[in-house]
């Protein structure tokens, strides 16, 4: 697909307007790297979302030799992840190319036809939810073109050389069609089974990457057939609205999606930046002036310009018509697909297929009330190229009572009586700790997958929300999710001999800690104690990483993402606020001692949270199955004035 002139000139516009500032980053890039490009607070955000311990901020001012000194005490894969993003490593991960292949099958070749169906163009398109693609304006400009074009899946060579067999999906711009010409983006629905092909979750996370960071491209250049261009693609400008990356390749295909190294999309590629002459031609490869006729392949292209996924998310949401629309919804709640991989060969051509079925429907309960689901693995053999499966979507079970059981007032009336209230503020405080402690005689092995998302963080419409976004998502979803990710991590582990938690970055749980896992080693009871865990996608979990929650004065002008403002050591949640600090005052009581990021500020900043948001339905939804669940309640849900007169303050380490 030719991009349009006006595009053209509006790339390079913006490319000679940032000459001065770019210059000045090549020339920190060439020297010292990303290290000396790069702000500490975009660096610690990268390294964060990648669960990369950093070096503080004053050590980075201090130079890469104190950077060094404090890597070499790190793990080996932390060391080395953290040198690859500073710099100095460019070494990837043997799973690297099992994420390279999984991303690929969702981007597809765009086919545009005219009014009698014959092929007049080509562009790139990708799946960003299981029933919408996302591709440039240039390319489907209207409702009218997208419903003669289709797109193409698979349209790529197999390792012998052949073809494979190509899926062709209509488009249905009736259903869903937007764009934007200054963003030059379209979104349009698609019609068909897309389950084999997964899909590219739009981020809206600022944090996925930093200047000189390597980025690659799955593209359909020309209309030919799928082809990549592995991290050769330097980040060299960060604008607003736009990326601008440098490469000694051919330039992207007008609508191909642009990735990090964790293989999150970080830009729609759009544009590339034409050389010109002193008049402002565009220039071929020849040193001449482009001439009418002459195709994009003869540009002497000298970057790379691509639309920002966050500026597009915040476009989608800013938009009237996309208000309300099913879709929209889907692609903003940015949930993640399951790592789609290539299928295991076994003689004779066939393919092994492993299908695992969680049945939500039988949900049983044994004598000490520890709930089982049942799951049913099923294999089977069967000739030519694997489809993966999906688990079909279980109804929840209902819960006994109703939403909110009747039940639970006179249990939490019971859980209370005798205890006693009288002495001091610690007296109090030392009360209700040994109270959650005592009556804590169940302990839950961490598993959102069983213990969280199928009853126990349900809101009363039977979904769950993200507890700093308040993205919806229902209870299947985010199940099919995790179970897809255990399953990965557990296979790259016996593949690979690598820890299980430490694969748990790459392909993480939907699920949140108020009280960050670092802060207490991961262990048990801790980790799985269900009062401080919340369905919350894996890019506000990084977005915050493990700093303290707090709260900025300037909030409203600062809203950095959907999940909240982060600044170095810092965390304000969008949403959930209320929920967050009881959870976390809950943590002080059962386990005081523990927690040492937070002072007297901090606890104040916790109280006042609290005291604003008073708990609601869900809070004590909640708070009633963890009772059943584990034998303990928090008691700032069910006596919120209690804050008032208990020192929680004894709760913090010192």
């Amino acid at each position: 697909m030719d991009i349009p002139p006006e595009v053209l000139r509006q790339t390079h516009a913006r490319y000679v307007s940032r000459d001065a500032e770019r210059s000045r980053t090549l020339e920190r890039l060439n020297v010292d790297g990303p290290l000396a490009a790069n702000t500490h607070e975009r660096l610690e955000a990268r390294l964060t979302r990648l669960g990369v311990p950093y070096a503080d901020a004053c050590a980075l001012a201090e130079g890469r030799e104190k950077v060094a000194a404090v890597a070499e005490r790190w793990p080996s894969k932390t060391r080395i992840q953290a040198e690859r993003i500073l710099g100095a490593n460019d070494l990837v991960g043997v799973a690297y190319l099992d994420l390279a292949r999984s991303a690929s099958r969702a981007v597809g070749r765009v086919v545009l036809k005219d009014a009698r169906g014959r092929t007049v163009g080509f562009g790139t398109g990708w799946l960003c939810s299981p029933h919408a693609i996302l591709t440039n304006h240039h390319v489907l400009e209207d409702a009218k073109a997208a419903r003669v074009a289709v797109i193409e899946f698979n349209y790529e060579l197999l390792p012998e050389g052949a073809l494979a067999t190509p899926v062709t999906l209509a488009l249905d711009p009736d259903t869903l069609f937007l764009t934007s010409e200054a963003l030059d983006y379209s979104l349009v629905a698609v019609r068909g089974d897309t389950a084999r092909f997964g899909w590219l979750p739009l981020i809206a996370s600022a944090d996925k990457t930093v200047l000189g960071e390597a980025l690659s491209i799955v593209q359909h250049p020309g209309g030919e057939t799928k082809q990549v261009a592995l991290r050769e693609n330097r980040l060299v400008d960060l604008l607003p609205d736009y990326l601008h990356y440098e490469t000694d390749t051919a330039p992207g295909s007008s609508g191909s999606p642009v990735f990090n190294d964790a293989w999150e999309v970080v830009a729609l590629h759009h544009s590339g930046v034409p050389r010109t002459d002193d008049q402002g031609r565009t220039l071929r490869r020849d040193g001449q002036p482009l001439q009418p006729g002459d195709p994009d392949s003869a540009i002497d292209w000298i970057a790379n310009e691509g639309v920002r996924v966050s500026r597009i998310l915040s476009d989608l949401r800013s938009r009237a018509d996309a208000a309300g629309n099913g879709l929209v919804a889907e692609v903003l709640s940015a949930n993640r697909p399951p790592v789609i991989g290539s299928a295991p060969v076994v003689p004779g051509g066939s393919v092994l297929e492993a299908v695992s079925t969680l049945d939500l429907g039988q949900v049983t309960a044994g004598p000490d009330g520890v709930a089982s689901w049942p799951v049913t693995l099923r294999i089977r053999v069967k000739g030519g190229e694997a489809e993966p499966a999906e688990p079909a979507p279980q109804p929840i079970p209902e819960q006994p009572g109703g939403y909110l059981n009747p039940q639970d007032e006179a249990d939490a009336a019971a859980y209370y009586a005798g205890l006693d209230t009288a002495g001091t503020p610690q007296d109090r405080f030392l009360a209700l700790s040994q109270l959650v402690t005592r009556t804590h005689v169940q302990t839950p092995r961490y598993s959102p997958a069983t213990e969280l998302y199928p009853a126990v963080d349900l809101w009363p419409d039977g979904k769950l929300r993200s507890l700093y976004s308040a993205r919806e998502h229902t209870p299947e979803e985010l199940i099919a999710a995790d179970l897809a990710a255990q399953s990965r991590r557990s296979e790259l582990a016996a593949r690979e001999g690598l820890n299980l938690d430490t694969l748990e970055d790459a392909f993480p749980y939907n699920c949140e800690h108020v009280v960050p896992q670092s802060w207490f080693s991961k262990r048990e009871p801790m980790r799985g104690d269900l009062h401080h865990l919340f369905a919350c996608e894996p890019d506000c979990n990084s977005f915050r990483g493990n700093t303290p929650y707090s709260d900025f004065p300037d909030y409203g002008e600062a809203l950095r993402s959907g999940c909240g403002r982060r600044d170095p050591g810092e965390f304000e949640p969008a949403h959930g606020k209320g929920a967050a600090a009881r959870a976390t005052l809950y943590f002080l009581l059962r386990y005081p001692g523990v927690v040492r990021q937070y002072s007297a500020r901090h606890l104040d900043t916790l109280l006042a949270w609290h005291s604003a948001s008073p708990p609601g339905d869900w809070e004590r939804h909640r708070n009633a199955l963890i009772f059943v669940r584990q034998g303990n309640r928090n008691p700032l849900v069910d006596h919120p004035e209690w804050a008032a007169t208990v020192d929680l303050g004894e709760g913090l380490g010192r």
